[in-house]
């Protein structure tokens, strides 16, 4: 087994993606809200480009959540925040349409691959089972932000490849997994507060969204493994 990690959005390849399983990485906030979405009773999350294909595919049975740089969209339920989703109770049976900067748009990308899942530092360890079972190559892939290399991503893709190395020894990575690892073994004690102080922990402290920070910064809360399925994103519980 071999593992690459990607350091944006823009530099994934048709080699990251062709007959392997992916793990799309954003951590502040996109892969969180999907884990906790899930957690909390949607039956499915479906991922979108746009602000008004999101719109269009509002029904009695979903709710629309997304941001654009960090800020909620006019006319949509909610920004793209887990804390909120996770205090809410009304979900249960209904979807939830989701829009983001960088997140949904990581996840069109590479929805060809032969399993895409979604992966943060709150499922790291069940994503990470769940991708062993499928014993092919992996591809960490981190979203980043604004088309730059994110801080937070890395370090959970650092984690999770710590974990596979943990369980499968004789797993192969790239030099820039092995940096990842290397920062994550360095700076997990920090966690969640390292997070305030990458470029998007910024950018969400200044717009008042703290408490988002300081939830997507738990690591293995869940072991919920959100799995793209014909354009849909459902739960698995790894076995």
């Amino acid at each position: 087994m071999r593992i690459d990690t990607v350091a944006t959005l823009e530099d994934i390849k048709n080699e990251h993606i062709d007959n392997r399983t992916v793990i799309v990485i954003d951590v502040l906030r996109a892969s969180s809200t999907i884990v906790t979405a899930l957690e909390s009773g949607f039956t499915s999350v479906i991922p979108v480009k746009t602000k008004t294909e999101a719109l269009a595919m509002r029904s009695l049975n979903s709710i629309v959540s997304g941001e654009w740089h960090g800020k909620k969209l006019d006319g949509f339920d909610y920004n793209n925040s887990p804390s909120i989703l996770q205090k809410k109770t009304t979900h249960t049976g209904k979807e939830l349409i989701l829009t983001t900067t960088n997140g949904t748009r990581a996840i069109e990308k590479a929805a060809s691959a032969n399993k895409l899942l979604i992966g943060c530092f709150l499922n790291a360890s069940s994503c990470i089972k769940e991708a062993i079972n499928q014993n092919r190559n992996l591809t960490l892939y981190c979203a980043g932000t604004r088309g730059e290399f994110a801080l937070e991503d890395g370090l959970a893709a650092g984690l999770m490849v710590s974990i596979i190395r943990t369980r499968v020894p004789s797993t192969e990575t790239c030099d820039f997994s092995k940096a990842m690892e290397t920062c994550y073994l360095q700076l997990a004690k920090r966690l969640p507060d390292i997070l305030f102080s990458t470029i998007t922990g910024k950018r969400l402290f200044e717009n008042l969204n703290s408490e988002d920070i300081k939830y997507c910064g738990q690591v293995d809360i869940s072991n919920i493994v959100p799995i793209l399925i014909e354009n849909r994103i459902v739960s698995i519980h790894p076995s």
